[in-house]
């Protein structure tokens, strides 16, 4: 171990002499020592034996990069012919952290034929931790813009809502299909979060006391009049609809299922 201030001053021939040999011992040991070199310079390496790593002193001579451990093979760095490592060859490897890509980053695929044509991943910023889960499966990605083809059934949960002091007004952007079983006479309000273009439908299941159910002025009926829920106890109607327009309903009541 050794290092040196890499300045040679006048002095007598064996002083010089020793000087230069503690000068070059300094170089042929990266500058090792368990403290940084009292005498630093832009792109000298440090061999440090307190933390056993090598290192590089930044462009501006303000810091030390980190470029590997020192007892390790390649100094960790991954090759062809090295299983395990701290950093990842371009050639690949297996990572055993997170993967994080910086702002200023891509992932981008180049498919089969090098070309001027890539798909790039993109993410839209984040406003909290996300988390995507892929599934255990094999398939295609689907795409919004893209017509589908789905060659298995495709499943909605039934979301639940309530009456509170005489009105229900479901959430839209909750489910598409909605079950309420209902416990005083009610008015099935507009819903919020109305898209044009959903569709689905509501289990409506009636009290053992027959209720009344009214519907808000975004519900819109063949014939322009409202329907007239089955009043048997626990009788089960089918309310379908698609969402016209932010402002209109288009459904149709089924009655009577049990």
């Amino acid at each position: 171990m050794a290092q040196h201030d890499y300045d040679i001053a006048n002095q007598s021939g064996a002083a010089f002499r020793q000087d230069l040999n503690n000068c070059l011992d300094a170089i042929v040991s990266q500058n090792s020592g368990a403290s940084e070199p009292s005498t630093t310079y832009a792109y000298q390496w440090w061999a440090d034996t307190t933390s056993g790593l090598l290192k590089i002193r930044a462009s501006d001579n303000a810091s030390w990069i980190t470029v590997g451990t020192l007892a390790s093979a390649n100094l960790g760095l991954l090759t062809s012919s090295t299983a395990t490592s701290t950093y990842l060859a371009k050639a690949g490897g297996t990572m055993t952290g997170a993967l994080e890509i910086g702002a200023a980053g891509s992932l981008v695929f180049e498919g089969t034929t090098a070309n001027d044509y890539e798909t790039t991943l993109a993410v839209t910023d984040p406003t909290a931790d996300r988390t995507i889960t892929l599934p255990n499966a094999t398939g295609t990605v689907t795409l919004l813009g893209l017509a589908q083809t789905f060659s298995a059934a495709q499943r909605g949960s039934i979301g639940s809502f309530t009456s509170s002091s005489g009105t229900a007004t479901p959430d839209f952007a909750l489910a598409n299909n909605f079950s309420i079983t209902l416990s005083e006479n009610t008015t099935l309000a507009n819903p919020s979060n109305l898209v044009a273009g959903q569709s689905g439908c509501i289990f409506i299941t009636q009290d053992s006391t027959a209720r009344t159910l009214a519907f808000g002025t975004y519900w819109d009926f063949s014939g322009g009049s409202a329907p007239t829920i089955s009043t048997g106890s626990g009788a089960v109607d089918l309310l379908v609809y698609v969402v016209r327009t932010t402002t209109s309903i288009q459904a149709q009541l089924i009655t009577n299922f049990s």
